[in-house]
């Protein structure tokens, strides 16, 4: 499957959810979706994307200007090699950052196409370890959110069978935090399932404090990213104090990073962000280095590529759902049952919604 094309399309998607917090002075109004399609001599064409907050036009001209011209005329199976191929060529620009991220779309739309070339839906392609993959909401409960607006809309998806809700926290005020998510405890009940998110806010006297509360008071499933990366003693003592899982790697930009929080065991959850590393191809690697280890791996947000990842990997028991990037898509992906399901089509199962290509592109 040789590739003739490499056709970018970029959107500004609208936030589908508001910060509210008065500490957020920048609210996030829109998210750039920088969609790829990759065309082949034989007719097939893989789809891929990429998004970010900021930088949506530097991401499509550095994928028309630069990335795009090293994969044309190459087989579009060679995932591995072209993976090397372009990030040899970004090694002494720098590969982690933008270079990787807009990667991202292209590997993406490279796995469809391999997918596609099998004849069989991307997570059978990844293994087939489930029909299925349980999730939880990770955009219900966003930093600064209320806990009231929280319960009504994960109810309906609580009672459909999803496991249950992360809630950001950091906002500065400990009482606030405790108070917002002890709200959420109570209201979605002590069966469902309740992650913490705090991206590093905390410094570790905080951290070991409110970890204490969520551990005992409120009954949480992990913790995520409670004080910042760099805190390795932190981090061992937090690991030594608690029970309750920690969860890391969101931030993380390779794979080395990965390596050394599992050799030092602190950590019971992985969370990659496949589009920060590059794309699926990076990202398996990190599930294979987890599991190792017997580390699960719940790939952070982007439920388009996760489902694939937790019904095709069986170190990968669920997935993140959220409606980030659902209004780019003619079939946004959404839990029916309580899970998300493949809808079985060959390749990752995504087309972009025509209605999107015509209200939000970018020229």
């Amino acid at each position: 499957m040789q590739i003739t094309r490499v056709e970018t399309i970029h959107l500004s998607l609208p936030s589908s959810r508001q910060r509210v917090s008065l500490s957020d002075p920048q609210k996030p109004t829109a998210t750039n979706f920088v969609a790829v399609q990759l065309h082949t001599k034989g007719g097939q064409t893989g789809l891929g994307f990429t998004s970010s907050l900021v930088a949506g036009r530097t991401i499509a001209n550095l994928i028309e200007a630069e990335l795009g011209p090293l994969v044309v005329g190459e087989n579009a199976i060679d995932n591995e090699k072209l993976f090397a191929k372009v990030q040899t060529r970004f090694r002494s620009a720098g590969w982690s950052g933008i270079a990787a991220r807009s990667y991202a779309a292209i590997d993406i739309a490279l796995w469809d196409l391999k997918a596609k070339a099998a004849g069989m839906p991307l997570y059978r392609l990844l293994g087939g370890a489930r029909p299925a993959a349980a999730c939880f909401a990770g955009d219900l409960a966003i930093r600064g959110s209320d806990a009231a607006h929280t319960l009504k809309a994960a109810r309906p998806l609580l009672e459909q069978g999803v496991l249950g809700v992360a809630v950001e926290v950091g906002s500065g005020d400990m009482q606030l935090d405790a108070d917002r998510v002890q709200q959420i405890r109570d209201g979605i009940g002590e069966s469902a399932w309740l992650g913490i998110s705090v991206d590093g806010r905390y410094e570790l006297g905080t951290a070991l404090a409110m970890a204490h509360f969520y551990e005992d008071d409120v009954g949480i499933d992990w913790i995520e990213s409670p004080i910042p990366m760099e805190d390795r003693i932190g981090y061992q003592r937090l690991a030594e104090r608690m029970e309750v899982p920690i969860a890391l790697g969101s931030s993380f930009d390779n794979r080395d990073d990965f390596r050394r929080v599992l050799e030092r065991g602190e950590v019971r959850v992985l969370r990659p962000d496949v589009l920060r590393l590059g794309g699926i191809t990076p990202l398996l690697k990190i599930v294979a280095l987890a599991e190792a280890y017997h580390v699960s791996v719940v790939p952070f947000r982007l439920p388009e590529i996760g489902l694939h990842l937790a019904c095709g990997l069986p170190n990968v028991p669920m997935a993140e759902w959220g409606s980030w990037l659902a209004p780019a898509f003619s079939d946004p992906v959404m839990p029916k049952g309580g899970k998300l399901t493949p809808l079985g089509k060959p390749g990752n199962g995504l087309e972009l919604s025509t209605n999107a290509l015509s209200k939000f592109r970018v020229e």
